[in-house]
């Protein structure tokens, strides 16, 4: 079964306005792949205790791009709305994914010089306050401005349910406000903080987003028209994948990937699972008119169905370079 590589636009003018998207500047300076804050606490990390692994599988995405007219005002414009899902996937599937990816961290700990200690003191400074979620509960993200998505999160069997830390607030939250889960993480990175200082062991913590769709848009106040293009993808989520690490000092260290780790390879098909009447009406009302001052919206919705062997063998490598990247700053 091999991948569809048709990249499908959807978009609120002719195909024309498409074809001369601007292309970006080729002499952009190079960005180093990660961001590291507080480095001193990363340094000298001889034993730790693991407080939380979660990886978060992307099941759901919705990108949007909108025209803002330009000149000729709002209602020039356009919006382009592209929702894409994954499927062919189970809980098992998700699981080994994520027992895999754990079993990669620690054995970039021990490549470090790094020992683990024993948790049990750490669990119990959670205590009650600290609600870890349900492993495998899916949750609301937003990964952009306008750009919304859901991930279900997984922890290892080892650590028991993803216990989710402020520091991760907003990335597995969605926006909305949920008192109790805001109180929990506020809990679980002060417990990881005293018990830091008391034991002298730092905590280290690392969340995954795995990605399986990549988006590139087009738009803006000052354009007629929108598009958004959509392609399949295997990919650690820059900006929201991260090592946080709670130093006996006080501190707390973060590595958080600035460039998406990607994986190249056939991991299932992508196709457009749009309905057919929607297909045909927005085929139809797919220019605008100048003269009729119209703007049209445009949606199209996609499915990433997953062949489960290759999908777990691409994120077994990805998982590897990712957490290879982020735990590079970690010294003994």
């Amino acid at each position: 079964m091999q991948i569809d590589r048709r990249h499908f636009i959807l978009a609120s003018a002719s195909a024309a306005a498409c074809a001369a998207l601007p292309l970006p500047a080729l002499a952009a300076k190079a960005k180093s792949p990660v961001a590291v804050k507080n480095p001193a606490a990363l340094a000298g990390v001889r034993q730790a205790v693991i407080g939380s692994f979660a990886v978060g599988f992307l099941t759901e995405r919705v990108d949007r791009a909108k025209a803002g007219g330009g000149l000729m005002g709002g209602g020039f414009g356009g919006r382009s709305t592209a929702k894409s899902y994954l499927a062919g996937l189970t809980d098992a599937d998700f699981i080994a994914a994520t027992e895999a990816a754990y079993a990669a961290f620690l054995d970039r700990l021990g490549s470090a010089g790094i020992t683990l200690g024993d948790r049990q003191g750490l669990i119990e400074a959670y205590g009650t306050k600290v609600k870890p979620l349900p492993n495998g509960e899916e949750r609301n993200l937003i990964t952009g401005r306008d750009d919304k998505a859901k991930a279900r999160v997984f922890s290892p069997a080892a650590l028991g349910d993803p216990v989710v830390l402020m520091e991760w607030l907003g990335l597995l939250h969605g926006g909305s406000f949920d008192f109790s889960f805001n109180m929990s993480v506020g809990q679980a990175s002060m417990a990881a903080k005293t018990f830091a200082k008391t034991s002298g062991q730092p905590v280290i913590n690392a969340l995954l987003l795995v990605d399986f769709a990549n988006a590139e848009s087009y738009g803006g106040w000052f354009r007629n028209t929108s598009a958004v293009n959509v392609k399949s993808s295997l990919a650690a989520f820059p900006d929201v994948s991260q090592l946080t690490v709670f130093a006996p000092g006080g501190k707390v260290g973060q590595v958080i990937l600035k460039e998406p780790v990607a994986m190249g390879g056939d991991y299932g098909t992508f196709e457009d699972t749009t309905g057919g009447t929607a297909k045909t009406v927005e085929t139809i009302s797919n220019v605008i008119g100048f003269l009729g001052g119209v703007g049209t919206n445009k949606s199209r919705k996609y499915t990433m169905t997953a062949n489960p062997d290759r999908w777990r063998e691409g994120m077994d490598g990805l998982s590897r370079e990712a957490l290879a990247r982020l735990t590079a700053s970690l010294t003994g």
